[in-house]
């Protein structure tokens, strides 16, 4: 497990278009859109966290475009396949591998533009957590929705899987929603990891099917 963490996170990390370039556009859609349209400052804060998970799952999106590709290019999923259960543990580790150097640096910028715009240390309470966690999900749900369309274009992996992304950005309207009129939001971010836990345990497994399927 150890020499997988390390192997895929040096992969990731050699291509440093894949995982900066994401980093970046997130930062550009951040510093442009106050500057490009005119707002008050009230009604941006209204605004601000729709365009905050619209671009974090922009981001997540492009940077998952080719997650699978190259290995299955190279025979190295055919590898894993080859040894038992070693499939399921490196896709888990790559989606990891993924959140640690794309999903933790946008949910920090996220969470800095959030605190700026709004100008109340409170907002770091319902960015950060909602981001890091809604990240994570964003990726396991591209990750699956590209292993589905390998080697078909990763434009039917997005439209795959848009449809499972409708509840988690429901969900975090409501954060915003109960935050703004005052009211708790702990239960929400609690099922909203509660969801997290069970898609970590279940798309790594769904997607080392399907690939074995396409390998097959």
């Amino acid at each position: 497990m150890t020499n997988l963490l390390r192997i895929e996170s040096f992969k990731l990390l050699k291509k440093i278009r894949a995982w900066l370039g994401p980093i970046l556009i997130f930062l550009l859609i951040m510093i442009s859109f106050p500057l490009t349209v005119e707002l008050a400052s009230e009604e941006l804060k209204n605004i601000f966290y729709s365009i905050l998970w619209l671009s974090s799952l922009l981001t997540v999106m492009v940077s998952l475009d080719s997650i699978f590709f190259e290995d299955f290019d190279d025979g190295t999923l055919e590898h894993y396949f080859i040894l038992n259960n070693s499939l399921f543990s490196m896709i888990l580790i790559k989606i990891f591998i993924y959140w640690l150097l794309i999903g933790i640096p946008i949910s920090i910028l996220g969470t800095f533009f959030s605190i700026s715009t709004s100008g109340e240390f409170s907002s770091f309470y319902i960015a950060f957590p909602s981001m890091l966690i809604s990240s994570y999900i964003f990726i396991n749900l591209f990750a699956l929705g590209n292993s589905l369309s390998l080697n078909k274009g990763s434009a039917l992996g997005a439209l795959i899987t848009m449809p499972l992304l409708f509840p988690v950005l429901i969900l975090l309207g409501k954060i915003v929603l109960n935050a703004n009129f005052g009211f708790e939001i702990s239960n929400l971010l609690l099922l909203m990891l509660g969801v997290l836990l069970i898609i970590i345990v279940i798309i790594p497994f769904i997607i080392s099917f399907v690939i074995k399927t396409h390998l097959e």
